[in-house]
């Protein structure tokens, strides 16, 4: 077959509309710039109760606790005296404890008293919003 008698003789070039790929790739980008705020607080696997309370306005230093009981300052692995020590070292006025819904109870106390002995002025549970169940 003989697909050149169908071209016009001006027209022998070869044009690619990219709109349609334009607009793929704009909506694949927006789609990875929203979940990617989404991402967990930290590696750690906590599951928050939920509060319906505002955040607090000073910096506080934060201790995780796993559903297993394990204590955690950053990404960091402590036991109860290097928490102390943690605590004494940065004069820390204000605490948040990030612990696990199904943490046991002494463990959020031990760390509470913990805090308190060490100059901790203030201490904040961390939740998610929305009704308690």
């Amino acid at each position: 077959m003989n697909f050149r008698k169908y071209l016009s003789t001006e027209d022998r070039g070869f044009v690619v509309d990219m709109t349609a790929l334009v607009d793929i790739a704009f909506i694949i980008i927006l789609f990875l710039g929203i979940v990617s705020t989404l991402a967990p607080v930290s590696s750690i696997n906590v599951e928050l109760p939920k509060a319906v309370a505002e955040k607090t306005a000073v910096e506080p230093v934060k201790v995780f606790v796993d559903k297993d009981g394990n204590y955690y300052i950053g990404n960091k692995k402590v036991d109860e005296n290097q928490i102390a020590q943690y605590l004494q070292e940065k004069q820390a006025k204000a605490m948040v404890i990030i612990a696990d819904r199904r943490v046991e109870y002494g463990k959020v106390v031990r760390l509470m008293d913990i805090a308190k002995r060490n100059g901790v002025e203030e201490i904040n549970i961390a939740v998610r919003r929305g009704q308690a169940k």
